[in-house]
């Protein structure tokens, strides 16, 4: 298979990579700064695998298909398969004048026809980058009954050591912590000393303080009840083909979603918009 279809925007305040296999983010990269978003070096570009890196769009189930609420049928991958999906390009623009760059896909699916997901659906994903990242997903029902979906931005965000960060905003929110595979409660900020996988109960804007880079990333999002915070350590990436020799300690996913317990129902006449907002300030 040959290499994927990519578009690029470059504009006053950024440059930003795109592609319309699984509509995946694969470089933001504000002015004055490095790229926010991380892309491994083995990521996968030829359309025969998900892409590890930049922003896949995980839907209509999220994680392992036997934890789903939405029950896909036998054979189900993990993540859905949106990711994994060639989304049609409804239009793009790249402004001479400061406004931001802009791109708009979308994704029909047709239950009918499907013995994983028997649910016919819309997604479009529209994209503004600029001085800040705005992603709106709106997901439509498109058949004659309610259905559950879940949906994540699973956003990989490129810190300078994931040892030295901190994720700020989610002190005193609910957890599952799939690691040890217990319910807890967030005590004061989110560091890293191992494997890291948990699914917040939670609304709030985040921050990722990054004394390395010497920057915070602000996560600020809406029409999500889940945050996820992932970093996999050296003994999850060991077990990963598409993550180069050490590079686990430059990124933590922050994602914006609505998962397990906070999936969504989706009602035909009823559309879901789900929008996550991305910015850069420098370190005092």
């Amino acid at each position: 298979m040959t290499d994927i279809t990519t578009l690029s925007a470059d504009v006053s305040k950024a440059s930003t990579l795109v592609t319309l296999f699984g509509a995946h983010l694969l470089s933001w990269h504000p002015a004055g700064h490095p790229d926010v978003l991380w892309l491994s070096s083995r990521a996968v570009l030829d359309g025969t695998k998900a892409i590890r890196g930049g922003i896949p769009l995980c839907l209509p189930w999220f994680g392992s298909p036997t934890d789903s609420p939405t029950r896909p049928g036998q054979g189900a991958g993990a993540h859905g398969f949106a990711r994994t999906s060639p989304w049609t390009l409804l239009g793009s623009t790249q402004p001479a004048n400061d406004a931001p760059a802009s791109f708009s896909f979308e994704l029909h699916h047709t239950g009918e026809t499907s013995a994983l997901y028997p649910h016919s659906f819309c997604a479009r994903l529209d994209i503004t980058a600029g001085a800040e990242l705005n992603t709106t997903l709106t997901l439509t029902n498109e058949d004659d009954h309610p259905f559950a979906i879940e949906a994540a931005l699973h956003t990989y965000l490129h810190v300078g050591d994931v040892n030295d960060v901190t994720v700020e905003g989610l002190d005193g929110e609910r957890y599952y912590d799939k690691v040890r595979e217990r319910y807890a409660t967030q005590t004061g900020d989110v560091t890293f000393i191992g494997p890291t996988d948990r699914v917040y109960t939670s609304t709030q804007l985040v921050q990722v303080v990054d004394p390395k880079l010497g920057r915070r990333i602000i996560v600020d999002k809406s029409g999500s009840g889940s945050t996820i915070v992932w970093n996999p350590w050296s003994q999850g990436a060991a077990t990963m083909s598409d993550i180069g020799e050490g590079e686990w300690q430059n990124f933590v996913c922050v994602e914006t979603a609505a998962v397990r317990e906070r999936a969504l129902t989706l009602w035909p006449g009823h559309p879901h918009i789900m929008t996550q907002t991305l910015a850069v300030e420098t370190l005092d």
